[in-house]
Parts: C-alpha cells; structure tokens; sequence
C-alpha cells in the first residue's frame, strides 16, 4: 500500500500546479487582463496551504501504512524512538515543501523590495504573486529551472527589440514619424495633419525627439510579466526531463 503514499505526494500537488497556472493563463487570454492582486494573494496562500496539508495528510497515511504491517510496526512506538519516524516524515515529506515555501517567501519579497527600491519601475505588481505560485507549482529544486527560463526569456526578448528598433530607426526617416504617429489616450504623441504654424523640419524634429524620448522611458523596459506562466507550465510539464539534462536534479532533496 505504500504506492497510496508515493501516489500523493507525486500527483496532487503537480496535477494543482497545473489546474492553477493553466487556469490563470485562460482567464488572461479570455479577459485580456490578469486577475486582481488580491485574488493572486488568495490563490498563492491557498496554493502553499494545500501544500502543507499534502505533508500532514502523506505524513498520517505513512504511520498508519506502517502500523498495517507487522515489520513496519517495529518501526513506530514503543518499540522505536519517535523520533525515527518524525525524521522519515521530515526527510520525505516536509523537507522539500518547506524548502519551496521558504524559497517562493524569498522570491516574493525580492521582487517587492526590488521594485519599492526602483519606484515600482521594474515590475508589475502582480508578478510577484506569479513568480512565487510559479515556484509552488514546480517545486525544488525545478523553480531554479524555471526562474532562469523566465530571466532568459525576457532577456532574449529585449535583444530582439533592440534590434527591431535599431533596424526601424534605420529605415523609418525622421519625416515618417509625423505621419505615423497618433496621438495617445494620455494626450502624448503627435497628430496626424497637425496644424501649429510649425514648419516641417521643426515638427520632424520635435517627432524624432519624442520618439527618443519614448523609447528610452517604456520601449527598453525589461517587463518579465508575459513570461512567468508560460515557463512555469512549461517547467511543470517537462522540468524533470530538463533537469537531468543540466544538472539541476543535483539540487534534489
């Protein structure tokens, strides 16, 4: 009977990992927004809550499994310590847990100091609940593979952008801006067939100013929001091949 065991520890917690981000990830898609921080705080400490139980419950299933059998009995009290099987327990049932919680705590408390740091530059205020429900999801030591896959993603992605408008800047003459830009619901940006008494070569001026401008205010930000449930549903599917691969199984307790 001892597969029950290893069937809940191994099932529940990666088959609601999966229900949970795959379940974000639709709501985006269907309502083109995340929900509210507030209910991502609900759903995080949900999240680490159902953990822990699957620790107490693997933990209450083992002891009565081994009180079944008659080897096993020689295992529990009286006639061992109880400390023997509170060491069982915590080496193959909280360790690891714990380890994840503490390790998301971390994540999520880095993100938020980091961007109170940087004026709320960095960040989005909800990726901090997604990176720490990413790393609940995976586990140790996989939220390694996926906290990289998220950095690397988002870096390979600003390169492409640097080099879309480098390349744009290139070819797009200053001229183009007046025509193609619009103005914005802040009231930003410059309207098509704009009459100001300014001659041409000081509006393509002023255009090519504010698309400088704009470019290195918001078109450089190195937002990772669009990335962190993608990888952790990808690191959830396929992070224990990957694992093997470079070396992070290493890392297993």
């Amino acid at each position: 009977m001892n597969w029950l065991v290893s069937f809940v520890l191994a099932v529940l917690r990666p088959a609601l990992g999966l229900i949970i981000l795959a379940g974000l990830l639709l709501y985006w898609v269907l309502k083109h927004r995340l929900p509210k921080e507030k209910s991502l705080k609900i759903v995080f400490f949900s999240f680490a809550g159902i953990i822990i139980f699957q620790s107490i419950l693997s933990t209450s299933l083992n002891y009565w499994l081994w009180s079944q059998e008659l080897i096993s009995q020689q295992l529990l009290p009286p006639h061992s310590p109880i400390s023997y099987v509170l060491k069982y327990s915590w080496q193959h049932y909280w360790f690891e847990p714990i380890i994840t919680i503490l390790f998301s705590f971390v994540v999520f408390l880095g993100i938020y100091l980091f961007n109170k740091k940087f004026e709320e530059n960095l960040f989005y205020d909800e990726e901090k609940y997604l990176a720490a429900i990413g790393i609940l999801a995976t586990g140790w030591p996989n939220c390694l593979i996926f906290l990289c896959l998220v950095l690397f993603s988002g870096i390979i992605f600003h390169l492409f952008n640097i080099v879309f408008l480098f390349f744009r800047d290139i070819f797009i003459k200053p001229r183009d801006f007046i025509f193609r830009s619009h103005p914005q619901p802040s009231g930003h940006g410059v309207a098509e067939g704009d009459e100001r008494g300014e001659d041409i070569s000081e509006r393509a001026r002023w255009a090519s100013e504010r698309a400088e401008k704009n470019i290195s205010r918001g078109y450089f930000r190195l937002s990772l929001l669009y990335f962190w449930l993608p990888c952790a549903l990808l690191v959830l599917l396929l992070g224990d091949i990957i694992s093997k691969y470079i070396g992070v199984i290493q890392f297993s307790i």
